[in-house]
């Protein structure tokens, strides 16, 4: 006798299961997702993520936003045990340095004793970004370098909340919330790093594709865009500065003060977790003169002498003079070249030091 088909009509028990909307299946589903989004959220924080080599993690050869926040994630596990300097800033910090272990050794030989150097600028970083970089370090003793320059100050809360969720892995972000909250709403935002999680899920896939390289396909990370071979026209690069300066000097009369706020919550935060602060210039081409660049420019540094004196922490502003650069060593307006970043190197480590061990005279109040 022959076994009769199977009734393909009816639901199977466990379709049937999915489909069903019974409290006891939607809190059970809660349940689950509650669960996921919490692993994800520790995986994140905690950073197991670097269980993952940041090679595959990287979206791009140039992507300063992963590598700092795998160098973050590996100082929480690995707090350094003697002195330490951390750079922060935007690209011109990035291309003024050849890397993190050239400049340590200038560093070490000046200071007489070994100090690492931790490299945690970053492109495009505003000084709220800087404030959630720092919240992230573990306690510890040395300096945190901070560069400024005028594009520094442009940034609105908005592009500053938008750091909540743009895709930056293991920043924290307490101490932005708290900073923002009287400027913008962030109170619809994902908590706990997870807005940023699934903002870097996102911009991974994108950016992934936009190169046509597989997801997880290592990449090498790659730290300078300006090399020896960059070297636009002198009437190009005099144009983009006048452009330059059409550009921030609005963008710098409406938020500098909000910037500068910001500025001020990083250096204090920075100097509860038991750090020297500096303030640094950074380099910046002399196509960025005449009347109007001058004007604006020392307007602005003598807003920076200000903040930094109320601050009670040192601005240093003589390293560009102290290494003699001129139009040749930069690449462009903000960004130093090979030949320009070797003349930098010695000045600015003997500046970091003198910061360092409390040999900077402090700008004056008055």
């Amino acid at each position: 006798m022959s076994t009769p088909p199977a009734d393909i009509s009816r639901p199977r028990p466990f379709l049937r299961g999915l489909r069903a909307t019974t409290p006891i299946v939607l809190v059970a589903a809660i349940a689950l997702a509650a669960l996921l989004l919490a692993a994800l959220q520790w995986f994140v924080g905690s950073g197991a993520f670097t269980a993952i080599p940041e090679s595959a993690m990287l979206r791009i050869p140039n992507d300063d936003y992963v590598h700092s926040s795998y160098l973050l994630a590996d100082l929480a596990k690995h707090p350094p045990q003697g002195p330490v300097v951390y750079i922060f800033g935007g690209s011109g910090a990035i291309e003024m340095m050849r890397d993190e272990a050239d400049l340590g050794r200038r560093v070490s030989r000046a200071a007489g004793e070994p100090v690492r150097v931790v490299r945690l600028a970053t492109h495009n970083q505003s000084p709220a970004q800087t404030l959630a970089m720092i919240d992230s370090l573990p306690p510890g003793r040395g300096l945190v370098a901070i560069g400024v320059s005028t594009n520094r100050f442009t940034t609105t809360p908005g592009e500053d909340a938008s750091l909540l969720g743009d895709g930056t892995l293991v920043v924290r972000d307490g101490a932005l919330r708290r900073f923002l909250a009287p400027y913008t709403d962030v109170g619809r935002r994902l908590p706990g790093g997870l807005a940023g999680v699934l903002g870097f899920a996102v911009s991974y896939v994108r950016q992934r594709a936009s190169l046509a390289t597989p997801w997880l396909t290592p990449l090498t990370y790659r730290q300078h865009y300006i090399d020896s071979s960059y070297r636009p026209p002198m009437a190009k690069r005099v144009a983009g500065a006048r452009q330059e300066l059409d550009r921030e000097q609005p963008l710098y009369d409406r938020w500098a003060l909000y910037d500068f706020a910001a500025l001020a919550a990083a250096v204090k935060l920075a100097q509860q977790k038991g750090y020297r602060v500096a303030l640094f210039e950074q380099p910046l081409a002399p196509e960025a003169s005449g009347p109007g660049w001058n004007a604006f420019r020392a307007r602005y540094q003598s807003d920076v002498a200000a903040h930094a004196a109320a601050l009670d922490v040192p601005y240093i502003a003589s390293v560009q003079t102290d290494a003699g650069l001129r139009a040749s060593d930069f690449g462009d307006l903000f960004h130093l070249n090979p030949k320009g970043r070797a003349k930098w190197a010695w000045p600015f480590a003997e500046a970091l030091v003198r910061a360092l061990q409390g040999r900077v005279s402090l700008p004056s109040s008055g």
